[in-house]
């Protein structure tokens, strides 16, 4: 076996992986230029029957290896998209009782538990807000639904919870803490529900200076 035998091989597998990583890097300049050099290659190659074989091969080739480049990008960005997550982390859900928050810093104030919502995210947790269903009137506007709570706190809609008429929220937040095995912040000691409250975590917290401060992260 010749040096030669050994090198044409090599050279045109080197070819090839370059002529791929063309197309996953610039796919329609690749494009272009394969279409440029192909019409180029016609005017001394004809486009004649005993040809056919030989620019069918090389479609086949130019196909292979846009598809290969394709499946390489896909490839690829499923990595990032992975290693960013894994990076980055997944948010940890916590339970909030709305109305006892709002309430924080004296009168019963939304702009309160936002500064609470927002802190909690900003340290990486996606908080579940409950709500009494009293709490709309005690902010002075009974219109106030789910949806715009959610709105007021910059929150997703499935991410509130304005508890039925005649019901305790307190039910609701334990209830659900428990079940999803998630802390709840909050400063009600849950005294007359503290069969349910126990094992549970509890964040309390309060505004200092316009700040919120919360203890147990």
């Amino acid at each position: 076996m010749t040096p030669q035998d050994i090198l044409t091989p090599a050279v045109l597998a080197l070819a090839l992986v370059g002529y791929v990583t063309c197309f996953a890097r610039m796919f329609w300049l690749t494009f272009a230029g394969t279409a440029v050099l192909a019409l180029l290659i016609s005017t001394t190659f004809a486009f004649s029957p005993e040809n056919f074989p030989y620019w069918g091969a090389g479609a086949c080739i130019a196909m292979a290896a846009a598809y290969a480049a394709r499946f390489f990008n896909v490839a690829r960005n499923r990595r990032r998209a992975v290693g960013k997550e894994q990076h980055s982390g997944a948010a940890s859900d916590v339970v909030i009782d709305g109305t006892n928050v709002m309430y924080w810093d004296g009168e019963a104030d939304l702009r309160t538990l936002r500064s609470v919502v927002d802190q909690l995210r900003g340290k990486g947790m996606m908080p579940f807000v409950f709500f009494d269903a009293s709490s709309r009137h005690h902010l002075g506007d009974p219109s106030l639904d789910e949806k715009g709570f959610a709105k007021a706190l910059g929150l997703k809609r499935n991410r509130i919870m304005v508890c039925p008429a005649r019901t305790e929220a307190d039910a609701f937040i334990l209830k659900f803490a428990r079940e999803q095995q998630l802390p709840v912040v909050s400063n009600d000691r849950f005294g007359d529900r503290a069969q349910q409250a126990k094992g549970l975590k509890l964040i309390k917290g309060g505004v200092a200076g316009g700040r919120p401060i919360l203890e147990g992260l």
